[in-house]
């Protein structure tokens, strides 16, 4: 067995014990047995209670926003040949965050109504760059510098409305953060088949996803439109980012830092790029909302802090690194 296949078989191993660590430990924590028994005989009594309207829905939700945000940054980084392109960075966030507080403004309070603007936000901000870089014809490091452009717009646009608008906006501050609270299975369902649906499509297309990554000239040579290709990823890469927004609220750092941790790790075998990248976001995901639970009981920090806290030091090592 090669050694990327037995990495692969590793990471859905540590993927499954990251879950069940999930469902496992919070605010109340169950033993096996009781989780056992809370799933089988449903929400009857205080197990099944805890794990069909807390950990499960924590947990998936948890699962699917970890495994597209870090596909969405692996299939960006590979359109753009640049490790620092990331929905995070390029815009697709602050999109989304920026059309949510637009609803909230506009009197929107109800969860699908900020699902669905925030996956609008992030589907638009995605396909202005594309028509940016399009219409001017732009070179791979122009995309990424315009969607940072658009990116701190957008930012600045929403807390200009937080401003105007205090008392409207100050729920777009739980969702600014990320987090995973107050969720409920019915309200993932959309975004959990949007996901499912786009990462299917992405790992059908990672062998031209591959010779795209390539290189203009190298794609062209080989008969690939490249410009189409790069509309569809970009557009696949939107919708991960924009279903994982929509429920989990701006988790930064997750589809910049693990595609390149995979990257270093397969050390250039690209054959499991998408997938061990999927993989690998949903455990850190994961374990990083686990861990917000447990680190100061019984209060909660939500994961987006936490993400940052160690997604900030490893991006500012990246940065340094790479100018050595």
């Amino acid at each position: 067995m090669k050694a990327e296949s037995r990495i692969l078989i590793l990471s859905v191993v540590l993927l499954v014990v990251s879950l069940l660590l999930s469902l496992l430990f919070g605010s109340v924590n169950l033993s096996p047995s009781e989780l056992l028994r809370g799933a089988l005989q449903g929400p009857k009594d205080s197990e099944g209670f805890i794990f069909y309207y807390s950990r499960l829905p924590r947990t998936v939700a948890a699962l699917f926003s970890g495994f597209a945000l870090a596909l969405s940054g692996a299939i960006l980084q590979s359109v753009l040949s640049n490790s620092l392109a990331a929905p995070g960075i390029i815009g697709v966030n602050s999109g989304a965050g920026l059309l949510v507080t637009i609803s909230l403004v506009l009197g929107a309070l109800s969860g699908w109504t900020i699902s669905l603007s925030a996956f609008l936000g992030a589907l638009l901000s995605s396909l202005l760059i594309l028509m940016l870089s399009r219409k001017i014809r732009a070179s791979r490091s122009t995309v990424l510098l315009s969607g940072v452009s658009l990116n701190y717009i957008f930012k600045a646009l929403s807390d200009i409305l937080s401003v105007l608008f205090p008392k409207e906006a100050s729920v777009s501050g739980d969702f600014k953060v990320g987090g995973f609270s107050s969720l409920s299975l019915v309200r993932l369902y959309p975004a959990v088949a949007v996901i499912a649906l786009a990462a299917i499509v992405a790992f059908t297309l990672s062998e031209e996803l591959e010779v795209l990554s390539m290189g203009e000239d190298e794609a062209k040579a080989l008969g690939m439109n490249t410009g189409l290709m790069r509309a569809l990823f970009v557009v696949l890469s939107s919708l991960l980012a924009g279903a994982a927004v929509s429920f989990s609220g701006l988790l930064g750092f997750v589809g910049l830092l693990v595609p390149n941790g995979v990257r270093r790790i397969l050390k250039g075998e690209r054959r499991f790029y998408l997938p061990l990248s999927a993989i690998s976001g949903a455990i850190f995901v994961t374990l990083a909302d686990t861990f917000s639970r447990l680190l100061f009981q019984p209060y909660e920090v939500p994961v987006g802090i936490i993400v940052s806290l160690i997604g900030g030091p490893v991006f500012l090592y990246m940065v340094i690194r790479g100018r050595k």
